[in-house]
């Protein structure tokens, strides 16, 4: 059975440049989306395996297109795909349940191998999107960590593994503003700044 992928970006020749490359690989149908508004539409008529959403299109922004779909279509795996590497942005997708944050940059290289993680169940970050930790040495990160209480350890390594605040705090039986909280701590005593540094440490450390 083929899948079913809809593409909502505002610019025609960049969605025919990801059927290119997508058509080469996978058996697929296209859905395609000119604005916010019409790709709500399409995910919530088709049900589609596969959303990908520009952040800033026309009527209704990426992020917003998928805080009212996600669950009109909880079989979807949304990707947002843009130009903004911004951590608020990338931390703000993950929070309203995106299975992946691609660069736009990246797309050509790394589009095949995002939609195969996604679709494995995995979360998937551009590569592009580094936010190097402080220090170099393999003490010096270890003795950053042991500045963590075991609480904070835990939260950090769960961030690691892609999780929201929301999914932390549903298995750790906490409330979600105690998880926001521990991650500021966290990132304070780390010297990090933004949500993005600390998943980018934790993925690399952790």
């Amino acid at each position: 059975m083929k899948k079913r992928i809809l593409i909502a970006d505002d610019h025609p020749v960049f969605r025919v440049g990801l059927i290119h490359i997508l058509e080469q690989q996978q058996d697929c149908d296209f859905l395609e989306a000119g604005d916010g508004s019409q790709a709500i539409v399409l995910i919530e008529q088709w049900q589609p395996d596969l959303a990908l959403l520009d952040l800033s299109m026309p009527k209704v922004g990426g992020l917003e297109v998928l805080a009212q779909a996600r669950d009109r279509s909880p079989a979807t795996h949304f990707v947002i795909l843009t130009l903004y590497d911004d951590h608020k942005l990338i931390e703000r997708a993950f929070d309203l349940g995106a299975d992946g944050y691609l660069l736009k940059e990246d797309a050509e290289d790394e589009l095949l191998y995002c939609l195969q993680t996604v679709q494995a169940g995995y979360r998937y970050l551009s590569d592009s999107v580094f936010l190097p930790a402080p220090g170099n040495a393999e003490t010096d990160i270890q003795q950053q960590l042991q500045q963590l209480t075991p609480a904070e350890l835990r939260i950090a390594r769960l961030v690691g593994q892609f999780k929201t605040s929301r999914e932390i705090a549903h298995q750790l039986g906490i409330s979600i503003r105690t998880v926001q909280n521990h991650r500021s701590h966290i990132a304070e005593k780390l010297g990090l700044s933004g949500s993005n540094a600390l998943l980018q440490f934790s993925v690399k450390n952790l």
